[in-house]
């Protein structure tokens, strides 16, 4: 859409260059949605803004990409083709719900966010990075060399929360952790891509889909009575679709990832075990502290073992994850010898 000389030198005058590009969307769309599907990284006008418009909704979607103190501007009188632009209203998003618009069709224009604040910006440096003037590192890893990287990233992000509470905090350190995590993820996808697998739009279309048919009760007319239907309903979803593709007499402890830490996998596979009726959690954690192997003069590996996967249902029958549990102590433990380093 080409728009009128006067509207882009208006835009141009409030620090809006088009030059490179924008988006027009009516505010129509953007009310239908909770997160704006725009690029942040070009500028956003939104049309046939009026009096009638619901700005607490579309300040709430805006929001939920762009900063509250995002600057904005209300431009009265205009469109694509109009000749005139009545006058300009400054603001930031977080006035938004409560400007007062004049005329029956306005334009809301948003300024881009910084270079490098958008997903496809990553996706743009990580495809340089493979190029064959890119990083030599980069361009030799492939699907299975970045399986590690991946698991360190992740481990990288549950610290990041770990360091977070009331008292301090860690926003900061953990959006950080999870751009790196983001890298990973993109740069496995950038290999696919390359060899001709898939791309980034497959994984997205595949999650995207598989959350909405698992949520029949938010995106459809299935009525559920608290988290517990919802986990049951999910895992019939599951079944329903592994029967779709053909997979049938699915043992009770398979998809379970190999590659998980072990508390993690004891957690998991007594999670199953216990849906199926394998196991007896409760029995389990009871039994814990009755064979602690520190009692034992010697204890062997086996018995170490049998107590960890005991340890591990004791921790779920009370409520706490045995991973996280263990993961917070190091860092504790970390964080007070950092504390006083020249303690013996």
């Amino acid at each position: 859409m080409m728009l009128n000389p006067k509207l882009v030198a208006a835009l141009a005058a409030h620090g809006i260059a088009i030059d490179q590009g924008y988006q027009w969307l009516p505010v129509a769309r953007l009310l239908q949605q909770y997160h704006p599907q725009v690029e942040v990284e070009l500028p956003l006008l939104i049309s046939d803004v009026s009096r009638q418009s619901n700005l607490i909704q579309l300040q709430q979607c805006l929001t939920n990409a762009y900063p509250a103190g995002h600057p904005a501007m209300i431009l009265v009188g205009s469109s694509a083709q109009a000749d005139t632009v009545l006058h300009c209203t400054q603001i930031c998003l977080e006035e938004l719900n409560s400007v007062m618009v004049e005329g029956d069709s306005c334009l809301l224009c948003l300024p881009p966010l910084p270079t490098g604040s958008s997903f496809t910006a990553l996706q743009a440096v990580v495809a340089h990075l493979r190029a064959p003037e890119g990083c030599p590192w980069d361009r030799q890893q492939t699907l299975a060399t970045m399986r590690h990287d991946l698991l360190d990233e992740c481990a990288e992000v549950l610290e990041a929360i770990d360091l977070d509470g009331p008292e301090n905090d860690n926003g900061a350190h953990i959006a950080e952790e999870l751009g790196d995590l983001f890298m990973a993820g993109v740069l496995m996808v950038q290999i696919a891509t390359e060899a001709g697998r898939f791309q980034l739009a497959d994984a997205m279309h595949s999650i995207v889909t598989k959350l909405i048919r698992r949520h029949p009760h938010v995106f459809g007319d299935v009525v559920v009575d608290g988290v517990e239907m919802v986990l049951s309903n999910w895992d019939a979803i599951k079944a329903q679709e592994k029967a779709a593709k053909g997979i049938t007499a699915v043992h009770p402890l398979a998809g379970v990832p190999a590659a998980l830490p072990a508390l993690e996998k004891a957690r998991e596979l007594q999670s199953k075990a216990a849906k199926a009726g394998l196991l007896d959690r409760m029995a389990l954690a009871a039994t814990a502290l009755q064979q602690l192997p520190w009692l034992q003069p010697e204890p062997t590996a086996s018995a170490l073992g049998a107590t960890l996967w005991q340890l591990v249902a004791l921790a779920h029958q009370s409520g706490i994850n045995a991973e996280d549990a263990l993961r917070s102590f190091c860092v504790n433990f970390r964080a007070q010898y950092e504390a006083a380093p020249n303690r013996r």
